[in-house]
């Protein structure tokens, strides 16, 4: 047997005791991915997207309508601080209004620069309540109202946010789920209702 072993290598066809080719081996010198395994990490990574891109947009909406309650917040205090400062016991009719030409401003400038400013995916607008101008001028010889009225409405209700916000000067935040801001007087019916 040994001497077929030494015969069959002799003669050149290299061929092994089991019939085999010796000598050569099939060394795999490719460097990279399979068309497989490519669609496999595509399948997954867009698993993973379909799952991940939802949870994005709604946090992103969820903090647009967070940031919409804590300007409105802002205001507030800014009309108190307006009220005990400038405003002789009233309130300003407008966000212009509430920017001191002394530089102290009652609100961030990206809320006076007009009178209805954009933030966050939010439109906002101030205007007197339902008892209107008082008639009377604050320190800067702005107009001042007895009441006021804020709302905070999406720009694109289910694109920059879902619900819209309303207060006044009783400082209780309404909202409304189906974009439009409550009116004055705020009553709970339907989807409005007031934020714990």
């Amino acid at each position: 047997m040994n001497r077929l072993w030494h015969s069959s290598c002799s003669n050149g066809q290299g061929m092994s005791r089991s019939g085999g080719r010796t000598g050569l081996r099939r060394i795999n010198t490719s460097k990279g991915f399979t068309l497989l395994e490519l669609i496999f990490v595509c399948a997954v990574i867009s698993l993973l997207a379909a799952i991940a891109v939802p949870t994005v947009f709604r946090s992103k909406l969820a903090a647009n309508e967070t940031s919409a309650v804590g300007t409105l917040r802002t205001v507030h205090t800014a009309q108190l601080t307006f009220t005990l400062t400038c405003g002789y016991g009233l309130y300003a009719s407008s966000f212009p209004d509430l920017k001191d030409p002394a530089g102290d401003d009652f609100l961030p400038a990206d809320l006076t620069v007009s009178p209805t400013p954009l933030k966050s995916g939010y439109s906002y607008d101030l205007q007197p309540g339902p008892s209107g101008q008082s008639g009377l001028v604050d320190c800067n010889g702005g107009a001042t109202s007895t009441e006021y009225y804020i709302t905070a409405t999406p720009q694109g209700v289910g694109s920059t946010g879902n619900r819209a916000f309303a207060s006044n000067q009783g400082s209780v935040i309404w909202q409304d789920s189906t974009g439009v801001a409550p009116v004055e007087p705020f009553v709970e019916i339907g989807s409005v209702s007031a934020i714990q």
